[in-house]
């Protein structure tokens, strides 16, 4: 029997990706933690994710990849 993976929802690579908050689709910045680690941050939604962790409706593509 052959096994099925799920697919992956997120891209190979992050090139060609704007990262956006998945609420209000405002463009996040990256910060440092406190603990070390990076997160999204977005100022109009006052909500935010780790960089190591973003929900696949973060990641827009950008208008002008190539």
């Amino acid at each position: 029997m052959k096994r099925r993976f799920r697919e992956d929802p997120y891209p190979a690579s992050g090139r060609g990706y704007v990262h956006v908050c998945p609420t209000c689709t405002a463009p996040m910045p990256l910060y440092d933690t406190r603990d070390g680690d990076q997160a999204y941050w977005c100022h109009t939604c006052d909500r935010g994710h780790r960089a190591s962790d973003p929900p696949p409706e973060a990641l827009r593509p950008l208008q002008n990849a190539g």
